[in-house]
């Protein structure tokens, strides 16, 4: 599914048991979980959310 160009959307993923936030027109995701939640950051933007879990698992973060 293509993400809309549009800094007010978000999209939250599950990768491998652990949930992603990400905002739409950025390079940084968040992990959802209580208390601190580690930040990742892409090389560049993804445009849609196959490309964006692709990302999430070449950072090697996933359990």
């Amino acid at each position: 599914m293509e993400l809309k160009q549009d800094p007010r959307c978000y999209t939250d993923v599950c990768v491998d048991g652990l949930w992603y936030h990400y905002d739409h027109c950025g390079t940084k995701a968040y992990v959802l979980r209580g208390g601190s939640a580690p930040e990742v950051d892409f090389h560049k933007e993804p445009k849609t959310e196959d490309e964006l879990v692709c990302m999430i698992k070449a950072l090697g973060l996933v359990k």
